[in-house]
């Protein structure tokens, strides 16, 4: 068992990470004990979960601008009045199956990726739509040495438009693709990076994201991108939330990935996101 808290009781997902927080109410103003304390149990466990949360957006907004500088608006639909408020809608705003039904971590492609996330559901499907996150540091701790060894010297080029060139020309065209390739291009990080604040080393893989490896040839790169991708998906290495209507999800961003499951078909689905930005460049 983890840590106790004052301001609220914890109910562990999984011994892999994630933990439900119960007794808080978090549309209302916290108080700083609160929130140093909702801080150290993000840490400690990654990702954490909250039922029957009601969120206005300003209140969404103002719940996550308490963990660090919101992320602004981009090429991706927001909320009107709410430019940090990402609208992540199905099928609206999606068609066919949506791109993050691969592993990923949010906006690996920035020099500074995303810090962390804080997604509010307003509207679920009856059955399926649910979220998994995977603990990419337990996802190194497992590597052999000799593979430490080897994941410790690459550096990855994570692209935003690897596998979603595709999907990003069907939503916006080429106008919007040349307009999102610009404020998006690619960027390279180590493959292992040491966690800001814990100082933990995780493995910084975004199946979505990642293109190749630059110290690989196209062989090696196809067998150790196989070799990641069947590694963090591991039933051990992860969590699985089961969505309700006002549910909210916050993870660090930092030290996780996560997919969604596209189960539910045709039925409808809204989410919103609001997104603290990256302080900080991935660091070995």
């Amino acid at each position: 068992m983890g840590k106790t808290y004052k301001s609220f009781e914890i109910r562990e997902m999984t011994a892999a990470l994630g933990a439900e927080v119960v007794g808080l109410d978090i549309t209302s103003k916290l108080s700083k004990s609160a929130l140093i304390e909702i801080n150290q149990a993000w840490l400690e466990h990654q990702v954490l979960f909250f039922r029957d949360q009601p969120l206005t957006p300003e209140q969404h907004v103002n719940f996550t601008k308490n963990f660090g500088e919101l992320q602004g608006p981009g090429y991706m639909p927001t909320l009107d009045g709410f430019p940090n408020v990402y609208v992540q809608e199905y099928p609206d705003l999606y068609k066919g199956i949506v791109s993050d039904v691969d592993w990923h971590i949010d906006a690996s492609f920035m020099k500074k990726p995303l810090k962390g996330a804080v997604l509010h559901a307003l509207k679920v499907p009856a059955t399926g739509g649910d979220t998994a996150w995977v603990n990419l540091y337990k996802a190194y701790d497992l590597l052999s040495k000799p593979m430490q060894k080897l994941c410790s010297n690459l550096t990855a080029v994570h692209d935003n438009f690897y596998k979603n060139l595709a999907n990003v020309l069907d939503n916006y065209g080429a106008q919007g693709y040349e307009i999102a390739r610009k404020a998006t291009p690619p960027s390279v990080h180590p493959l292992v990076c040491k966690h800001p604040e814990t100082g933990k080393k995780c493995l910084f893989y975004s199946e979505l994201m990642v293109s190749h490896f630059n110290e690989l040839n196209d062989e090696e790169n196809k067998v150790i991108k196989e070799f990641l991708v069947n590694h963090i998906k591991k039933p051990e290495l992860c969590c699985r939330f089961k969505w309700e209507n006002d549910s909210v999800a916050f993870w660090d961003n930092r030290c996780t990935a996560h997919k969604g499951i596209f189960d539910f078909g045709q039925q409808h689905r809204l989410m919103h996101r609001v997104a603290i930005q990256g302080a900080t460049k991935p660091k070995k």
